[in-house]
């Protein structure tokens, strides 16, 4: 039997965490999060599109193309673990550019008709150079203020959801 070589470690890790404050009760935001469809990126400058399959009551994979850098096809596989209890879920990525990152969400409870959204994401990246501590640092920050602003757009769209109820 042959030993497994042994993968070298990531080039870029980014570690970061924001909050984003929602305009809706706890549980309405956490159901409208964790709804997912084919639909869900659509409207997106990128052209996205997202392949949903429930592989269980709390587990779902999500298959998406975007055209990347350059005009490139790019793929990316997560398997989300939901936590509804918690109104907490987990999506790993299990193929594309960011294999085996992890990004953790929690819908916080602020109030009778307001809550927040805790991200905690930790996106590794496999190609490139290896990154020194300042640009590792840099490019958390990036990731930080592109998913905080894409969740300031989800948050417009979940209060507008919710007036239509």
């Amino acid at each position: 039997m042959t030993p497994k070589r042994k993968r070298a470690g990531p080039t870029a890790r980014g570690e970061y965490v924001f909050r984003q404050r929602f305009r809706v009760p706890a549980d309405w935001a956490f159901r409208w999060c964790i709804s997912f469809s084919p639909g869900d990126l659509k409207g997106r400058e990128d052209n996205v599109s997202r392949a949903v399959e429930w592989v269980g009551p709390d587990t779902v994979v999500l298959d998406d193309v975007f055209r990347g850098r350059g005009g490139r096809e790019v793929r990316k596989v997560k398997m989300v673990q939901i936590y509804p209890e918690a109104r907490h879920w987990v999506s790993t990525h299990i193929l594309g550019p960011a294999l085996h990152s992890q990004f953790r969400y929690t819908i916080l409870k602020d109030g009778r008709n307001a809550s927040s959204l805790l991200f905690e994401g930790r996106d590794l990246r496999w190609k490139g150079r290896k990154l020194s501590p300042a640009e590792n640092r840099a490019f958390s920050e990036q990731l930080r203020h592109e998913d905080a602003g894409l969740w300031k757009g989800f948050a417009k769209q979940i209060a507008h959801d919710y007036s239509k109820r």
